[in-house]
């Protein structure tokens, strides 16, 4: 069977990363890419696309008629959701599809402290790899993305310790431990790239960035840009951790966004995967970015 992929159907495309993955694959005209979608689901996408609306219980009926004629499934279904993606892969291999890219998007799950930490955002996504590996002997290939943080959203939502409105930084410890993020567009350039050379990127973990920074760094970059000093609140790490982890076991999920932060901003916990894995920005024709050309354009939204 050839390993050539052009037939790509994208699963969360109305997600935070799902649109900027659809946007590469669709700009490039080598590929025919489609939608699936649940019945449920309020997004909507240009009447030129192919949507296919399926239960959102994900039927395997269904997703054997939305598999059909597939070479790749690429899903970008939310952390929450990442235990529908062996349903997914079940029927991937029954419909013939040659790979399969899990929603793995973010963190190094393979870390054992951040597992530690956060088992309710890692294991979900762990078990899917994991589960995929035991069907490579089925014929079913993956490629699993390590990205960091997306940039922007990171930004924009403040989970990375920076208010853009009150124009403020909450720094853990010194803010010197680097942290690996990219931005949406270059995720969606490096999951399409990585289609056009499958054998390269095949049953693998592919570490992207679009650069590898400090909370130090972003808070220069952000002064810089809006010409002003910033209102700094330096916190203890490990006390966030501790109060993240109390909320959590108390049921509010709130004590999670210090955890990722704590997982990103704390050397040993996976932040900085640039440290010892080798980066796919070359392999995949990533273009180099800067964080402050990052910066100046979230700022101009």
């Amino acid at each position: 069977m050839s390993s050539v992929i052009r037939k790509v159907i994208v699963v969360g495309a109305g997600g935070n990363l799902g649109p900027s993955v659809l946007s590469a694959f669709e700009a490039d005209s080598r590929f025919t890419v489609s939608v699936l979608a649940r019945h449920s689901s309020k997004a909507s996408f240009p009447d030129h696309l192919k949507v296919h609306r399926i239960g959102d219980d994900y039927p395997e009926h269904e997703l054997l008629e939305a598999f059909k004629d597939q070479d790749a499934v690429i899903s970008t279904i939310a952390t929450a959701n990442a235990v529908q993606q062996k349903s997914m892969a079940d029927a991937a291999v029954k419909a013939g599809v040659k790979r399969f890219v899990p929603s793995e998007f973010g963190s190094d799950t393979r870390n054992a402290k951040a597992m530690a930490i956060l088992p309710q955002y890692f294991k979900g996504k762990a078990e899917t790899v994991d589960y995929l590996k035991t069907k490579e002997k089925e014929g079913l290939t993956w490629t699993a993305f390590v990205t960091g943080p997306f940039f922007e959203l990171a930004m924009y939502s403040g989970f990375m310790g920076f208010d853009l409105k009150t124009h403020s930084a909450t720094i853990f410890n010194e803010g010197n431990d680097t942290w690996s993020t990219s931005k949406l567009t270059t995720i969606g350039l490096a999951v399409k790239n990585a289609m056009l050379i499958p054998d390269n990127t095949a049953n693998k973990y592919v570490f992207i960035d679009s650069f590898t920074v400090s909370q130090r760094q972003v808070l220069s970059s952000f002064e810089k840009a809006t010409g002003k000093k910033w209102e700094v609140t330096q916190v203890d790490a490990e006390e966030q951790k501790r109060l993240g982890m109390e909320k959590l076991s108390n049921g509010d999920f709130s004590g999670a966004m210090s955890l990722i932060r704590y997982i990103n901003c704390v050397d040993g916990h996976g932040g900085n995967y640039a440290e010892y894995e080798e980066s796919a920005n070359d392999l995949l024709s990533l273009p180099k970015q800067s964080l402050d050309d990052a910066v100046v354009e979230i700022l101009k939204d």
